[in-house]
């Protein structure tokens, strides 16, 4: 663990641009995307534990508690899906009460077992908490389904 970078030696690069060549508008990848998830919530619990060869609790903790998540924090998880990082929120945190879930998928949070966690649909372009809201956000592997960077 000695030889991992401080985040104030890591390169950051600007984002790639759309891939414009896929979808006609943002409006259609937006519903592309959203009928993916939609479709495949019901198994993408068990697709994670699969491919992640049952590791995914772990290092989803590892990178929460890297990243400065700690008792008593309150969390927002955009993109929080099924609940996979949520959850390990919720034990670092100490309280469900104080994580809160947005994601634009109603069957992805559907499958969700969280209880006590606000799910609220939405979308990271406009998270729907005033700002100041929270202390801690996360992001799993949503920041690549958002259509502009900027």
């Amino acid at each position: 663990m000695k030889n991992l970078k401080q985040p104030s030696t890591l390169a950051v690069h600007a984002p790639h641009p759309p891939l414009t060549g896929y979808y006609a508008s943002e409006q259609a990848r937006r519903g592309f995307v959203g009928s993916l998830f939609d479709s495949t919530a019901a198994d993408y619990d068990r697709i994670d534990r699969l491919l992640a060869l049952g590791s995914g609790p772990w290092y989803r903790g590892q990178a929460l508690r890297r990243a400065g998540l700690k008792p008593g924090m309150r969390v927002v998880d955009i993109g929080v899906g099924t609940g996979l990082v949520a959850r390990e929120a919720v034990k670092l945190v100490g309280d469900p009460a104080l994580v809160a879930g947005v994601d634009p998928s109603v069957g992805m949070m559907a499958c969700a077992n969280l209880p006590g966690v606000r799910l609220i649909e939405g979308r990271a372009e406009a998270i729907p908490f005033p700002d100041a809201s929270f202390d801690f956000l996360s992001m799993g592997y949503a920041l690549r389904h958002i259509g502009d960077l900027s």
